[in-house]
């Protein structure tokens, strides 16, 4: 266990304090009956290329929230909840659904948003299309949440470290704890057995309709969910940035032999390219370090200006909040970040390398009760998840003392307390049990909000819409090049 460090606590006190968060929350449409939505984005929302907080994810249905940044998790809370208010009213009797798992799968293939006439939205849709191909729609129609955190500038100078090697050690830590954090927050250890129809994977039946891990706390998280047998073979530490930019150029210039037969040509294009990833949104990291986006691509905005933030990755939706995520889960995630950022963070090495992945697929497919690596000593080598969790919590209250008011965290950690005893995994399991099902479970679970729009934020919203739709026709009438060449050009920014 990693222990937090009273000279980074006295960084931080000495501070302004600021911690910047924002989230991009995931949720797949379904009908009434609970099956995935065959109906089109909507046109009451604008155009999803150009909309800053309703975009779409891999497909048609796959739905994607995105808040602007805050410092206060009330701000950030209600900004998320109205929102989702706002968009499940415009859904033309479809719902958001609630859980990371989807719906029931009602035909083959889901339906992709089309290519369109920009090379941008070419590009989305070759790049969707290359995920079919590689992994099918299934896989891809998992959603969740990304918790996006930085903090200030003069946080990290009162520490005197590099901001790259700051919040790449945040990663790192961020990795050791993680199993912790998915015992926590892992919900969903149950799908519809339509998910795994025509996939060979080792689940059992808990009922005539649900297949699930009897102690999983999240099989999105896990192998049988978001998950690239081929990146898993390169583990990324966080060391440096030079080795994570080097990971990720490989991954994208190099053939990988799975992905070789399909075709990536312009006799027939199937994909972006050939390599472990086509771009740097198909890295299934746990957690990715990021630079505030401009004008270049991710990688070489990385190359150019280095870290601004972290992405978290991995969040189960909570089919027990109204929206998929509950103002305890926002400050939980803020601290865990800031706990990560407190404790020193020696690099990863190669026999830590090995724990890490194990505990990561002990906590995700067996969290509810496991033992986690903890060293080689033999007397201590393994240790209970729930106690090893007890602990980090202890820990965590101890730092967040520190340098919170009282009693602001008092009832989160009340929650959470609980959830150790009692994961939400193990309650979505004596809910499906009780609806009979878990698509039964999660409709009832997924009914739309009764809340009182904020009028300034309903204007923020409809305001939005109307330029989402002037940005993407002014988008097509500029000039462009031919896709051949554009195509050309993107492959080869990162080589």
């Amino acid at each position: 266990m990693i222990t937090s460090s009273q000279l980074r606590i006295g960084a931080f006190l000495n501070s302004d304090k600021k911690i910047i968060k924002g989230v991009e929350k995931e949720n797949l449409r379904s009908n009434s009956s609970g099956e995935i939505s065959n109906k089109s984005y909507p046109e009451s929302l604008g155009s999803h290329h150009f909309n800053k907080f309703v975009t779409l994810d891999y497909s048609e249905p796959h739905l994607e929230l995105v808040t602007p940044t805050f410092d206060n998790n009330h701000e950030l809370f209600e900004f998320l909840q109205q929102l989702h208010s706002y968009v499940e009213k415009r859904l033309d009797g479809d719902i958001l659904w609630n859980y990371s798992m989807p719906p029931v799968f009602n035909k083959e293939f889901i339906t992709l948003p089309e290519a369109g006439l920009t090379n941008k939205s070419k590009l989305a849709y070759l790049y969707r299309l290359g995920l079919r191909n590689r992994y099918g729609d299934k896989m891809q129609s998992t959603a969740g949440i990304h918790f996006n955190i930085s903090f200030s500038k003069t946080f990290i100078k009162n520490i005197g470290i590099d901001k790259n090697e700051f919040y790449l050690g945040i990663a790192r830590n961020f990795m050791r704890l993680f199993p912790m954090a998915l015992r926590l927050t892992g919900s969903s250890p149950v799908t519809h057995c339509s998910f795994l129809k025509g996939r060979d994977l080792h689940v059992e039946k808990l009922g005539d309709e649900n297949c699930y891990l009897p102690k999983s706390t999240s099989l999105r998280v896990s192998r049988l969910g978001y998950y690239s047998e081929e990146q898993d073979k390169n583990f990324i530490t966080f060391n440096s940035l030079n080795e994570y930019l080097e990971i990720m150029s490989r991954y994208m210039n190099t053939p990988n032999e799975k992905f070789c037969h399909i075709s990536s040509t312009s006799e027939k294009y199937e994909q972006v390219n050939n390599g472990t990833i086509q771009m740097e949104s198909e890295l299934y990291n746990h957690i990715r370090p990021k630079a505030k986006q401009n004008n270049l691509r991710q990688y070489l905005q990385l190359q150019k200006t280095g870290i601004d933030y972290l992405e978290i990755r991995s969040i189960d939706l909570n089919p027990f909040s109204e929206i998929g995520i509950a103002q305890n889960d926002l400050l939980f995630w803020e601290a865990f970040i800031f706990y990560c950022a407190v404790c020193d963070s020696p690099p990863i090495s190669s026999i830590e390398i090995e724990s890490i992945k194990e505990n990561i697929r002990r906590a995700s497919e067996a969290g509810q009760e496991c033992n986690l690596i903890t060293g080689f000593d033999r007397a201590n080598a393994e240790i209970d998840i729930k106690e090893l969790t007890a602990n980090f919590l202890n820990s965590l209250r101890a730092a967040l003392k520190n340098v919170s008011s009282e009693g602001s965290f008092d009832q989160m950690f009340e929650e959470y307390e609980n959830r150790n005893k009692l994961p939400i995994s193990a309650q979505v399991i004596e809910s499906t049990l009780k609806n009979g099902n878990i698509i039964s479970f999660i409709k009832e679970r997924s009914q739309h909000l009764s809340l009182k729009n904020n009028q300034e934020l309903y204007k923020l919203f409809e305001e939005e819409k109307v330029n989402s739709i002037n940005n993407f026709q002014a988008h097509l009438s500029s000039n462009e090049l031919e896709f051949d060449e554009f195509i050309k050009k993107f492959r080869e920014e990162t080589q």
